[in-house]
């Protein structure tokens, strides 16, 4: 299984596992109020989209993954979706040490 898999494998566990935030005004209510320690973005989100995630995470210090596209993270989660956060920090060391 190759590492992307096993990103994509992980953010469905953390669906089912509820500690992972989707969707857009979610994931910025998140990033804001310091719930969410790591943003997945589609790379082929709106460029306006990249960036104010970009920005939201620069001034927050998370990191912000942009390796997939819309339709592998939404298979991932099992729901049509763009942006998600991963809230849970053993997951977050695993997602980021594939």
């Amino acid at each position: 299984m190759t590492p992307e898999q096993k990103k994509l494998n992980l953010l469905g566990l953390a669906m089912r596992a509820r500690q992972l935030v989707s969707g857009d005004e979610l994931v910025e209510k998140a990033v804001k109020n310091g719930s969410v320690k790591l943003v997945v973005c589609a790379k082929d989100a709106s460029v306006a989209t990249l960036e104010r995630y970009s920005g939201f995470c620069q001034r927050n210090n998370i990191p912000l993954n942009t390796e997939f596209t819309r339709d592998e993270i939404s298979h991932a989660v099992g729901k049509s979706r763009t942006i998600v956060g991963l809230t849970n920090h053993g997951m977050i060391k695993t997602f980021l040490g594939y």
